[in-house]
């Protein structure tokens, strides 16, 4: 069930802009320079550790949001970004003398631990002074049904061995809500900085996908054997348009979602999961695309039609856990996330959806 969130009151010309992204065009990488602010003092968007995320971006923001102006830092400076590396260790505002200021940072790259927030935050503001509205992007791995509590589960049974099997909780969907590993180092320091001011926000991204992340490109590291595939569930994913798209959501909301559920602090920053609103399963995309993005299926014999091997596994799987015809429902596959609320709230949907399709 969805919380009592309040959406932000978007402006007219925001609104439209934003929406106008789910145009007809999808064109997300480019050869030309990137158009960054390097040397200017204020900048509407600065971009802490641009990577793979900026490959989408920056042609968005060029595209639909050509009166915003952006600024980002890379270790190298590469490509007319800034070359600046934080110092997690150095408290004061020294470091960050070198960006210019800023309307909204985007964080990239991950914090981990107590005190690295308020570091970062309260040396960049020292250093612009004023407030600015901050974007840390993070993963659902820290909530309830993903790995790194499945791995605590895993640890806490072995240690129990004489302990009768408890039956398996009743299927919920995770949302922004669920319990999630508040001993999680990036769950610490994310939490870190929602506390400092109300204009902080985390995104909470499930797999990133688009130019050279190919979802069917995982299965060798994901799932090289038959044991290693049946231990996989979901999957969710957010093509690099859709984060785009968020990223600027929250930059231009006049004021940011509000919750009124009681156990949220006042005062505090907002924590959203992004997906790309559906539920994948592991074994579905097995069998449809059993021999990679390029190799060509078996070839036929006179002694007949042959089937990929990982194919062969998915049969033998559905066959083991009586699973009638794929994909498995989300009580099957024992997480699903519910990302409605992040979409809901900003007056938007993904436009890149069904990812086998928006490939090219």
């Amino acid at each position: 069930m969805l919380s009592s969130c309040f959406p932000a009151h978007l402006v007219t010309t925001a609104l439209s802009s934003l929406l106008s992204s789910a145009s007809t065009s999808t064109s997300t990488l480019t050869s030309s320079p990137m158009q960054l602010q390097d040397g200017a003092s204020s900048v509407d968007l600065l971009v802490l550790g641009l990577g793979w995320t900026g490959s989408f971006l920056l042609p968005h923001i060029r595209t639909h949001h050509k009166d915003l102006s952006v600024a980002a830092t890379t270790r190298d400076g590469r490509d007319g970004t800034l070359k600046w590396a934080w110092d997690s260790e150095q408290d004061g505002k020294d470091q960050y003398e070198a960006l210019p200021r800023a309307k909204t940072v985007v964080v990239v790259f991950p914090l981990r631990g107590e005190g690295y927030s308020r570091r970062l935050v309260e040396g960049y503001e020292e250093a612009v002074g004023q407030r600015v509205r901050w974007i840390q992007l993070g993963s659902t791995g820290i909530f309830d049904g993903g790995p790194t509590l499945a791995s605590l589960r895993a640890s806490s049974t072995d240690d129990d061995t004489n302990e009768k099997p408890v039956s398996p909780p009743e299927f919920e969907w995770t949302t922004r809500h669920s319990p999630y590993d508040r001993k999680n180092a990036r769950a610490i320091a994310e939490d870190e900085l929602l506390s400092l001011h109300a204009d902080t926000v985390v995104l909470n991204l499930v797999g990133l996908w688009g130019g050279s992340r190919n979802p069917i490109n995982w299965f060798t590291r994901i799932a090289p054997t038959p044991e290693a595939l049946e231990a996989k569930g979901s999957l969710h994913l957010l093509h690099g348009l859709d984060l785009a798209r968020a990223i600027i959501a929250v930059h231009l909301a006049p004021s940011l979602p509000t919750c009124s559920s009681a156990d949220v602090e006042k005062g505090t920053g907002q924590r959203w999961i992004v997906s790309d609103l559906r539920v994948l399963d592991w074994w579905d995309l097995a069998s449809a695309h059993p021999t990679g993005p390029s190799a060509p299926p078996p070839a036929a014999s006179a002694a007949g039609e042959r089937s990929p091997d990982r194919a062969l596994w998915v049969q033998d799987l559905m066959r083991k856990h009586g699973v009638r015809a794929l994909p498995r429902t989300p009580q099957e596959l024992g997480r699903a996330i519910d990302a409605r609320e992040f979409w809901d709230a900003f007056g938007l949907m993904p436009v890149r959806g069904r990812w086998e399709e928006a490939r090219a």
